[in-house]
């Protein structure tokens, strides 16, 4: 059975993923979380082997959401 043609067009590499994200939310994205995405079992990022990179596809980059970190605050009560 011959190997499926894949278009390697739709895939990026993690700096420009990491890049696109941070356009799309406004705020910075590393290349290591995009990692983390692809390897996330709720709508994993598809990837694909480029000899020694991975590269990971644009549109389910651009479809997912990111949510933001909220910051835990700590109240001490000095009652």
């Amino acid at each position: 059975m011959p190997k499926k043609i894949i278009a390697l067009n739709a895939y990026i590499d993690a700096h420009d993923a990491a890049l696109l994200l941070s356009l799309k939310h406004n705020r910075p994205i590393f290349p290591k979380y995009i990692r983390s995405l692809s390897k996330r079992k709720k709508q994993p990022v598809r990837t694909q082997q480029m000899s020694n990179r991975l590269l990971y596809n644009r549109a389910d980059l651009e479809a997912c959401n990111i949510k933001e970190k909220q910051n835990k605050r700590y109240s001490t009560n000095l009652l």
